[in-house]
């Protein structure tokens, strides 16, 4: 039982970290700086500013949508989905 907990906690922290990795790529992408230094809170308060917005939906367990938005307008989607040995694939 414990270690599927285990496995459980390896895969959030893994697409945690890709999430992380998305996140501060969209940032440069969309003229932001000082973005590498900072950790995953840091980066996701920094694109939720000025008129940009991050949606993270991960209802659905083995699988995250992140999608970026501009006032209204979404400009950036990506979707990660974990197969069955544990490994995170961008879909």
């Amino acid at each position: 039982m414990s270690q599927r907990k285990d496995q459980i906690a390896a895969v959030e922290d893994k697409l945690k970290h890709v999430t992380m990795v998305l996140l501060k790529k969209w940032a440069g992408l969309s003229g932001f700086y000082g973005f590498k230094a900072m950790e995953y809170d840091e980066v996701f308060a920094l694109l939720n500013t000025n008129g940009w917005k991050v949606v993270i939906d991960d209802s659905a367990a083995p699988n995250r949508i992140v999608e970026l938005y501009q006032g209204e307008k979404r400009v950036r989607r990506e979707k990660y989905a974990v197969d069955e040995a544990g490994r995170v694939h961008k879909v």
